[in-house]
């Protein structure tokens, strides 16, 4: 049975939402997918306020996935995963969100910011080293590896260990199967990569105890030894979700922010002139073709915005890149513009929801874009038939490959 175009699960969504945006913003701001019980919200100004409601939980489980014989059916199937987000959940059921973020503080001291910053560079010229040589090559496989590669050594699992290969093999499974509405097959998978991350990062943690250093698993043990109440397991937790902050969306945000600036040799020839442009080029290129498809939110009562009658237990999918197309905020949003003026930008979220990873994935982005602009010219050309996107990701704008011929 096909979706229709502005289900989340429709190729045409993942690949183009544009449509969908101009139907939102042309005055249906609340659009409905009755089978998923689920609200699709792309305005600017509900987005941000749906952000962080307080008559809404980041919880999806609060919009019906939760009865108890569902919940002990995924206790026995996926224990790791329903274990591991149990633990980040209070008992009144809201989210652990100030343990999270005392811990994972993006106020990194300085030395860590310098360690960053190296690591990113490093990698970087290790891992995309093809684009000075090859002529013909897929931008998703060269990029893919770098975040994954650059948090691993921020957590120091050094890249030249079983346990490695092993986090980046296991990595992209997890972050794939954990939400409540992945698939059974992906939530299977999911599972054995959760036990294989937590596996060396319980180890690595053991480790930092007995000898620290100077890497962020080091760091987020002496903020824990000072708070004094966090359990070793939660400690884990805390840094698997700092793994998937600082990755996945990551890895997805170059090979778009390329596919855009391919599509716009103009502005892509004055970045290249004018490097101070990057920092806002990271957002603009956010805001154009974002990685993110939906934040979940799941609303806990019965409440009104925007004259809009929302009842407790709906599933609440907020477009963060919807929002970027608002016209009433972003004039002209079809026009990818590296000086526009993004003040308000929601790519990274908004209030207690903001994301964790920002200042590391904006370096990632970054140093991605100047090695790019180093060595991939604006007539490199994208082969738009070989473009194929993954549309079964509801939190992800999937894109699975993007060959480019460079003459």
């Amino acid at each position: 049975m096909s979706l229709p175009s502005h289900h989340p699960f429709s190729i045409e969504y993942t690949a183009n939402p544009h449509p969908t945006f101009a139907r939102a913003h042309g005055g249906d701001d609340f659009i409905e997918v009755p089978e998923m019980q689920a609200l699709l919200v792309h305005g600017y100004d509900a987005v941000r306020a749906l952000c962080d409601h307080p008559s809404v939980s980041r919880n999806p489980m609060d919009a019906g996935f939760g009865d108890a014989e569902a919940l002990a059916q995924r206790m026995e199937r996926w224990p790791t995963l329903e274990s591991a987000a149990l633990q980040m959940v209070n008992e009144d059921g809201t989210a652990n969100t100030s343990v999270m973020r005392e811990l994972l503080a993006p106020d990194f001291r300085p030395s860590m910011i310098r360690k960053m910053d190296e690591t990113v560079h490093e990698v970087v010229e290790q891992v995309c080293a093809p684009l000075r040589s090859e002529r013909s090559l897929d931008i998703v496989k060269t990029v893919q590896e770098v975040p994954l590669r650059v948090i691993s050594r921020l957590l120091g699992i050094e890249d030249a260990t079983r346990d490695a290969d092993l986090f980046l093999s296991s990595a992209p499974d997890y972050f794939r199967g954990i939400n409540p509405v992945a698939s059974d097959t992906d939530r299977d998978k999911a599972e054995l990569a959760a036990k294989t991350m937590f596996e060396i990062l319980e180890r690595t943690v053991a480790d930092r105890r007995a000898n620290p250093q100077t890497d962020m698993v080091t760091q987020v043990i002496e903020i824990a030894d000072k708070r004094g109440d966090v359990h070793p397991d939660v400690l884990v937790r805390v840094l698997v979700i700092l793994v998937a902050a600082g990755t996945d969306t990551t890895r997805l945000s170059t090979s778009l922010a390329v596919k855009t600036l391919l599509s716009h040799p103009d502005e892509m020839e004055a970045l290249r002139d004018d490097r101070s442009k990057i920092k806002n080029a990271v957002m603009e290129c956010l805001r154009f073709e974002s990685p993110t498809k939906y934040l979940m939110r799941a609303s806990t009562e019965d409440f009104e915005i925007d004259g809009r009658e929302i009842p407790r237990g709906r599933l609440i999918l907020l477009s963060l890149m919807g929002a970027g197309w608002d016209p009433r905020v972003y004039p002209e949003p079809e026009r990818f513009d590296v000086d526009r003026d993004l003040r308000g930008s929601l790519n990274f979220g908004f209030g207690s929801g903001y994301c964790l990873g920002v200042h590391l994935a904006r370096l990632q982005v970054g140093t991605l874009l100047d090695y790019i602009l180093d060595h991939l010219p604006s007539n490199a050309r994208v082969i738009e038939e070989g473009i194929t996107w993954d549309p079964g990701n509801l939190s992800l704008r999937e894109l699975t490959a993007l060959p480019v011929e460079i003459p």
